[in-house]
């Protein structure tokens, strides 16, 4: 089994541990599987656990599991019976690339799921609630065909919710110029 999963969501939505639960659920199935864990958090973590967000770095995450999901392609591709699980885990909010990475997965013959989160837990690296929230109203207002809507363990609060129908209303009102 050769399977992509994409998972979408805000900072807070708990992708991290959607990303681990789905990991320890293929090794238990697949044990001798190659994981592949594109996830650009991890990608700006020194050895140490510690986490520094630049321009730069996450331009060099970025580049980075984009090589990470090629090479990992390939090597299915050369060995079609080895289980493998390539998991991305970003923020991943814009649709198109979305598609692109699915249909990317898809051609080299591996299954596909994709999983949008909506829980809202305190995000681990300090972004500030209205960007929180604005990027939860960009996925909302970018879906993906046929992705898998999870529901919140940890909901958005009622002054989240009012934050994001004004966000909301704000988007949908044309401009006067």
């Amino acid at each position: 089994m050769q399977k992509f999963i994409l998972l979408r969501g805000h900072q807070g939505s708990g992708k991290s541990t959607f990303a681990q639960e789905k990991i320890k659920t293929f090794q238990k199935q697949y044990p001798d599987a190659e994981i592949v864990h594109i996830e650009n958090d991890l990608l700006m973590t020194d050895e140490n656990g510690n986490y520094r967000f630049t321009v730069d770095g996450i331009e060099q995450a970025q580049r980075k599991g984009q090589a990470m999901m090629l090479n990992a392609c390939k090597r299915a591709k050369q060995n079609p019976q080895q289980p493998m699980l390539i998991i991305n885990s970003n923020t991943n909010q814009k649709a198109s690339r979305c598609r692109h990475l699915i249909d990317w997965a898809a051609k080299h013959g591996f299954r596909t799921e994709a999983y949008r989160l909506h829980n809202f837990f305190p995000n681990q690296h300090g972004v500030k609630e209205r960007d929180v929230l604005a990027a939860y109203v960009k996925l909302n207002q970018n879906p993906v065909p046929g992705e898998i809507h999870i529901e919140a363990v940890q909901p958005a609060s009622a002054a989240q919710l009012a934050q994001i129908e004004q966000m909301q209303a704000i988007e949908q009102h044309a401009l006067s110029f």
